[in-house]
């Protein structure tokens, strides 16, 4: 009788800490430090010149970014944790998802009391922003994208390729309806993405990222 191929046995989780993920979190700090420097230094023309660009879209785009732009908010992480819970049943993204995506909600609101650069309505000439755009507090960095950016590459390796690519392009969305809505500046919107990957490349780094290896 032909033989009956022996059961692979259980899945043998293994974590492993990746020189790549080193390599980008030292990057994503030093896109954090020099835009940083510039904010605090003010606004140059050429950001003037992005941020006009981008806000000046006809008003119906405000409201088609309203809620993809809520994958930045403070709401963002929880679902970000039962989204990777759902696709890794592993704790390593679910928990991550919370401390990388509050945390950085959190340290930017440091970053932007060390920096204090204004939002666009201060920083800019009377005119420039419409008066619907928020007015209320600071700029650099974006909490916003620093929440989307933060939960999307801390999410990354547990999912699958097309997800993966969706999961920034979303950040990506996060950060630009910030600008297009006058609450933010293109370098807030920068330094916010870095401040937030840097979390979850230290975050992977910390804990490793579970490689699965089937055994005997």
């Amino acid at each position: 009788m032909p033989s009956t191929p022996e059961s692979s046995g259980p899945l043998e989780v293994r974590t492993v800490r990746r020189a790549k993920d080193a390599a980008k979190g030292a990057a994503s700090l030093a896109v954090l430090g020099a835009s940083s420097w510039v904010a605090a230094h003010g606004t140059p023309s050429w950001e003037e010149r992005i941020f006009d660009w981008l806000h000046n879209v006809p008003r119906f785009v405000d409201y088609a970014l309203w809620l993809p732009m809520q994958a930045g908010s403070a709401w963002a992480p929880p679902v970000a944790a039962l989204i990777a819970w759902r696709v890794s049943k592993s704790w390593r993204p679910t928990v991550g998802a919370l401390v990388t995506g509050w945390g950085g909600w959190w340290l930017a609101k440091v970053v932007k009391a060390q920096i204090e650069r204004g939002r666009p309505h201060a920083e800019l000439p009377e005119g420039v922003v419409r008066s619907t755009a928020i007015t209320e507090g600071l700029g650099f960095v974006s909490g916003h994208a620093t929440v989307a950016f933060a939960c999307a590459a801390t999410l990354s390796p547990y999912l699958p390729g097309r997800w993966r690519y969706a999961g920034y392009g979303l950040a990506a969305t996060v950060g630009l309806s910030r600008v297009v809505v006058g609450a933010h500046l293109p370098l807030d919107v920068v330094g916010g993405a870095a401040l937030g990957l840097s979390l979850a490349y230290g975050w992977h780094l910390a804990v490793g990222v579970e490689a699965r290896a089937a055994h005997a």
